[in-house]
């Protein structure tokens, strides 16, 4: 390989010079940082562009780069074959712009892992923003007089800002998952309760009031699937996002079963509590143990208290 090919015909002193010849080298954007940064400006130049041309090669193709001029550091926005990336460096002895760089990085990794490609984009283009703030702040901390408490603070509420972007859109993706799960799981819930009033009809039908179980549990599980729909719709919904996607879903399909459960509860508390209810009533019980968990144990111990009244 020839170094005119780059548009510089003096010898190659520079030691990464070597890494660019050798195929069998992996460029890093360090190494770009490192190159971009050299006095040497007429070699650093030509050498700059190879080991761009090589990086665009072997990773993806850089959209958007930033350096900074006083420090050893800069942040590239690039286009792999899959996705978006980050790609940084930040040769500071500041441990809080060091934490700054390594939160934006952790964001992008959390980004990628959680979040279809669609809406990848967006998201590191804002951590690419945030994190060329604190490579200028990296920048103005070496000015003699430079004012750290506010330049800090600067480059702190960027990065904040960006990455509470990104968990918003994750935390958004996991309910979107949860609630997918609990639509399965309704389903799945639906067909367990016909078996099971099936099973009460052939096997215990003077023991069971087979309706008012089925209604319940199928209420049951309705009210829990509307809870979910509630509380994702007004963002109540918290949900650990560092989980993986099929036990997210695997989670909420439980809850309709959970639900179910809480609403044939709620029919065995109104039977025993001696109560003549109707199917409208156990609907009614069903839905709301479904839907609120502290309804049904509330119910559960005042039935408790009716049965140990109850003469002997």
């Amino acid at each position: 390989m020839a170094t005119e090919e780059f548009g510089w015909a003096g010898e190659p002193t520079m030691e990464h010079w070597s890494r660019v010849t050798n195929d069998n080298a992996r460029v890093t954007f360090g190494m770009i940082v490192v190159v971009h940064a050299s006095s040497k400006q007429d070699e650093a130049e030509a050498l700059e562009r190879a080991l761009r041309a090589k990086f665009e090669k072997q990773t993806g193709v850089i959209h958007n780069s930033f350096f900074c001029s006083r420090e050893r550091g800069g942040v590239a926005l690039v286009q792999s074959e899959t996705s978006w990336e980050l790609h940084t460096t930040l040769d500071s002895a500041d441990a809080d712009l060091v934490k700054l760089e390594a939160d934006c990085r952790a964001s992008v990794d959390q980004a990628r892992d959680m979040l279809p490609g669609s809406q990848i984009k967006t998201l590191v283009e804002t951590l690419y923003s945030a994190m060329t703030r604190v490579l200028l702040a990296a920048d103005l901390l070496r000015e003699p007089q430079a004012d750290r408490a506010a330049i800090l603070a600067t480059a702190q509420k960027e990065v904040l800002h960006a990455t509470t972007r990104v968990q918003a859109a994750i935390q958004r993706q996991a309910r979107f998952n949860y609630f997918q799960g609990a639509l399965v799981g309704t389903i799945g819930t639906a067909a367990l309760v016909v078996l099971v009033g099936v099973a009460s009809v052939q096997f215990w039908p003077g023991v069971l009031n087979t309706p008012g179980l089925v209604v319940s549990s199928l209420f049951g599980a309705l009210g829990a699937v509307v809870s979910i729909f509630q509380r994702t719709s007004k963002g109540n919904l918290i949900l650990d996002f560092n989980t993986s996607t099929r036990h997210l879903r695997a989670l909420g399909g439980f809850r309709p079963l959970v639900g179910g459960i809480f609403g044939a509860v709620a029919q065995f508390a109104l039977t025993a509590g001696t109560i003549n209810a109707t199917l409208g009533l156990f609907a009614l019980a069903g839905f709301a143990a479904g839907f609120s968990e502290r309804f049904a144990t509330d119910m559960i111990e005042r039935a408790g208290q009716v049965i140990a009244k109850l003469p002997n």
